[in-house]
């Protein structure tokens, strides 16, 4: 038996090459034998005699091409994290009729923090008020995809809002610290609606405008199609249409591409529009109506490459496209005058944000807050409030929260409420009972020094401790019986505050375009060349302020900066083309002019290297004092909360700004030559860096975030640099009144310390010496 392996390798090779011998004497057949071997899957048997053999030709069935479905993303934002053990986030999402008819489901990715116990966290998807999904929070190995089918007629045309709630515990963690690991996060590019009957083509009126929604990253991007870019008739057509269609989109992400040609393809979130004369949108646009050459033509059309509609804005002559882009504009515009209730609801949640104006008293569920009841360790909730741009109060302004709430008999003495604005911890108050306890309209003062025009965040946080939570047992982070209970009756009572606008100020003009947002005459726009880059810089700053300020800004392009005069004006171009005089008024070193972006020869570098070392030796021997000095100014803020920079008898000088090269875009404020008007003033290095610094400076986090006179966008960094104002203009925005007058001073009073001592003192000596003067005179002599 020993010679079988061999026999039946000898086997195993005799089958093979009797295998090859028959596949080599079937590929030599010189005739098709399917007459007699049937028909095979793709042939089909001859009509007529079946007994002759005659030659086939095969036939391949054609497949039905089948369109993957179309997807409206949900997250207008870059990325969306549900932090802490309670978390909440909305998001509004306009549809057009045939898309809430079609929508069937929402497709959701997610992942997860690994300390997360899925058997106590819940993730929850609801639709207008509705749930369409529940599911346990289990992806810490990665993303997870789930596809919640949604029921027929949830989704109507037009705004609809979907909540994104999640419910997290720790899985062996009871601490308060443990409660910040807790995250859930959902992904942009895999959280969707699918349409899969939806048309091709979505947009068909200007009603349909905010239906463009968000690509995958939570964009929004209107590509500009100019074929006469380089013409100044041009440039005031694009910069109104620019703001009209932002104010329609109102997506807190949105930009603005003007190029010269049709772009090849459309993806999700983004929008043609093509803007010319009749003449010059014949070769690009075959589709345009006939009608352009004798009047104005606003309308969707089909696009040359049937990647669905483009909008055409078109006419015999730019005077009949302005009227166009007029007719387009007026019907959103906010008349001059009016006055707003509420900031865009788009902005930053689904819910109304109300306009604070003066004394006012909210209630948290106006505010977009519910009742709810608590069993963990740490609960957070929040709402949004909208604040003048001539909100003066920073400095003494007191606003209160009257707040209705109940915690349970094991929540242990040195638990507390904090109340933070805009992410700044502005109160703080104790519970005191050991017992549990019911809180009626408890008054929780908030400073009003965080607040800034626009947009403010408030949030509500309550540290519950327990002696549970000290031992932790096993299960004990699991437990379900309220801890703690917040009811919407609680109130946001906000005070009658000062009203007078402050230049600069680039927190009043992000949060509410001030001041080109309440002008009667157009604002100056200069732009130093009329190319790719600056025009799309323009229009993407224009948009951003029509949407900040609730109109749209009447401008006037102006072909020289020098022409501009005493006028509020707007100036953007790369730093070298800026006339000196436009960068001394807003503080703009004027070597950066020749030096930002410019290579470093290896002279410079060796002086840098020079400048570098004497700095350190000064540092070094001036480290001693100025830490004493540093340690005193801490100690001063942290006892009687007293800053340097209210020390002062009169405000000093702005300092240069001179922008490094890790800056790549740079917002700048100040006044005209007659300190009657305010610049602002757009720049970068390169053409390229412009446009970029100005996309990148326009989505909602940064935007938010413009504050001083002078804001640096740095390329490496999710921050700006902001120069805080140190002089600023007054400008009257209301009409004279002693009490908004005595709020002022008690403001600027509270601001300048040592101007109130001095003048506290002078009265007093003044008020000394009468009181002499008339004893001397009136009193005994003895």
């Amino acid at each position: 038996m020993r010679f079988a392996p061999a026999a039946a390798v000898g086997l195993g090779l005799f089958l093979a090459l009797s295998a090859s011998t028959a596949f080599a004497q079937e590929a030599a057949v010189p005739f098709d034998m399917t007459g007699e071997r049937g028909p095979t899957a793709d042939q089909k048997p001859s009509e007529g005699n079946s007994g002759t053999a005659t030659p086939t030709t095969t036939q391949v069935e054609q497949k039905p091409v089948v369109k993957p479905p179309a997807r409206r993303y949900i997250v207008s934002a870059p990325s969306l994290m549900l932090e802490g053990e309670v978390a909440s986030r909305s998001f509004p999402i306009y549809l057009t009729k045939d898309e809430a008819a079609g929508a069937d489901a929402l497709n959701l990715g997610y992942s997860n923090a690994v300390v997360v116990a899925p058997e106590a966290s819940r993730l929850t998807v609801v639709i207008n008020d509705v749930p369409v999904g529940e599911m346990p929070v289990q992806s810490a190995e990665g993303t997870k995809e789930v596809r919640l089918n949604l029921p027929a007629g949830l989704l109507r045309p037009g705004i609809n809002r979907v909540t994104f709630n999640a419910t997290h515990r720790h899985r062996t963690d009871c601490t308060i610290r443990s409660t910040y690991d807790l995250w859930t996060a959902v992904d942009p590019a895999r959280t969707f609606l699918t349409l899969p009957d939806a048309p091709t083509s979505r947009l068909q009126t200007m009603d349909d405008i905010p239906a463009i929604g968000v690509g995958p990253a939570g964009q929004t991007k209107f590509i500009m199609v100019l074929p006469e870019m380089g013409q100044p008739a041009a440039t005031n057509a694009l910069m109104r249409l620019s703001q009209g269609l932002a104010m329609m989109a109102k997506m807190p992400n949105q930009t603005f591409d003007v190029v010269d040609t049709m772009p090849a393809t459309l993806g999700a979130g983004e929008l043609a529009v093509v803007l010319g004369t009749a003449g010059d949108l014949a070769p690009i646009l075959p589709r345009l109506p006939a009608t352009a050459a004798s009047s104005a033509v606003a309308t969707f059309v089909d696009a040359p490459a049937g990647n669905g509609k483009v909008l055409a804005v078109s006419g015999p002559d730019w005077p009949s496209i302005e009227s166009a882009v007029e007719g387009i504009v007026s019907p959103i515009d906010r008349p001059l005058g009016v006055m707003r209730e509420a900031l865009s609801v788009r902005q930053r949640n689904a819910a109304e944000m109300p306009l604070v104006s003066g004394e006012t008293t909210l209630t948290l569920a106006a505010l977009g807050v519910r009742t709810g009841e608590f069993s963990g360790r740490r609960f957070r909730t929040g709402f949004d409030i909208g604040i003048p741009s001539d909100f003066y109060a920073d400095a003494y302004g007191e606003a209160t929260l009257l707040l209705d709430a109940a915690y349970a008999p094991d929540v242990l003495p040195g638990s507390h409420f904090d109340v933070y604005v805009n992410g700044n911890l502005a109160s703080t108050v104790p519970f005191n009972s050991r017992n549990g306890g019911i809180f009626r309209h408890l008054p929780i003062r908030v400073t009003m020094r965080h607040l800034r025009p626009g947009p403010n965040r408030i949030d509500i946080e309550a540290i519950l401790l327990t002696e549970a939570d000290a031992v932790c047992a096993p299960g004990a982070s699991a437990l379900q019986e309220p801890r703690f209970a917040l009811f919407d009756s609680s109130e946001l009572r906000v005070p009658n505050f000062a009203r007078i606008g402050q230049m600069p100020s680039l927190a009043a003009l992000s949060g509410t375009a001030f001041p080109y947002n309440g002008q009667t005459d157009p604002a100056a726009l200069y732009l130093d060349r009329l190319d790719s880059d600056t025009l799309s810089t323009g229009a993407t700053f224009l948009g951003r302020l029509a949407v900040s300020g609730g109109r749209a800004l009447q401008v006037r392009p102006e072909s020289s900066a020098l022409a501009i005069g005493d006028r509020n004006a707007i100036l953007i171009g790369t730093l070298s083309q800026l006339p000196p005089l436009v960068l001394s008024q807003t503080h703009i070193a004027a070597e950066s002019a020749s030096t930002w972006g410019a290579p470093v020869a290896g002279d410079n570098q060796r002086a840098g290297t020079q400048e570098a070392i004497d700095e350190w030796q000064s540092r070094v021997r001036g480290g001693a004092w100025r830490s004493q000095v540093a340690a005193f100014q801490t100690w001063l803020q942290e006892t009687f909360d007293i800053s340097f920079s209210s020390l002062r008898l009169l405000p000093g000088e702005e300092q240069e700004v001179v922008p490094d090269d890790s800056a790549q875009f740079l917002i700048a404020q100040g006044d005209s030559p007659d300190h009657t008007a305010t610049w602002t003033v757009l720049s970068a290095p390169t053409g390229a860096s412009l446009k970029a610094g100005m996309a990148a400076v326009a989505q909602d986090a940064r935007w938010q975030q413009l504050d001083g006179y002078a804001t640096l966008d740095d390329k490496a960094s999710d921050s700006l640099d902001t120069r805080q104002v140190s002089r600023a203009r007054f400008v009257p925005t209301q009409p004279w009144s002693f009490s908004n007058m005595r709020l002022i001073a008690a403001n600027w009073l509270s601001s300048n310390i040592l101007s109130y001592a001095l003048a506290f003192c002078g009265l007093s000596l003044l008020l000394g010496m009468a009181t002499w003067g008339l004893l001397r005179r009136f009193g005994r002599q003895s």
